[in-house]
């Protein structure tokens, strides 16, 4: 190669090098910048995407009353066991199916397991049973299980209980 470069004429290895050199020069940016300027660019997006939804999870959270209102049924509802309550209002809220365990921690506390249960009608669920049975979810854990749906393990706790 060195013996072929070296019998070129010198204008004829000069345009061979400059060549060289763009043709190196344009391999580096479309295999190796490029790839990187624009998965950082989608990366940018995704957490200015991330941060709006934490601020509107931020604005909602202020929204909603921590200390939780007293239970809408009065003395009767402070009365139903847990499990009964549970049990009633999952199966008016569709959400039966997915429970996989519930199993009461004293008078005042259930632990319960959901699974590939839908998100939204999870946190319709527990947002009533705040209104109107007093019950906060004093431990929480939910995990992905798929486009809209979540695995949940919780604790639920009567309020003043």
């Amino acid at each position: 190669m060195q013996d072929w470069l070296n019998s070129l004429e010198p204008r004829e290895r000069l345009m061979v090098i400059g060549c060289g050199i763009f043709v190196l020069v344009a391999a580096i940016w479309v295999f190796g910048l490029q790839p990187i300027l624009q998965q950082a660019d989608g990366l940018e997006a995704r957490v200015v995407d991330k941060r709006a939804q934490l601020a509107n999870l931020q604005e909602l959270a202020a929204q909603v009353d921590t200390s939780g209102p007293a239970p809408a049924g009065g003395a009767a509802t402070a009365t139903q066991s847990l499990v009964v309550i549970i049990d009633r209002t999952t199966r008016e809220k569709q959400l039966a199916g997915y429970l996989k365990r519930n199993q009461p921690e004293g008078s005042t506390s259930v632990r319960l397991r959901f699974e590939g249960a839908p998100f939204d009608a999870l946190v319709t669920w527990l947002g009533d049973l705040n209104s109107d049975y007093g019950l906060t979810a004093s431990n929480a854990n939910f995990d992905r299980a798929g486009p809209g749906r979540v695995n949940v393990s919780l604790v639920l706790t009567r309020s003043g209980g």
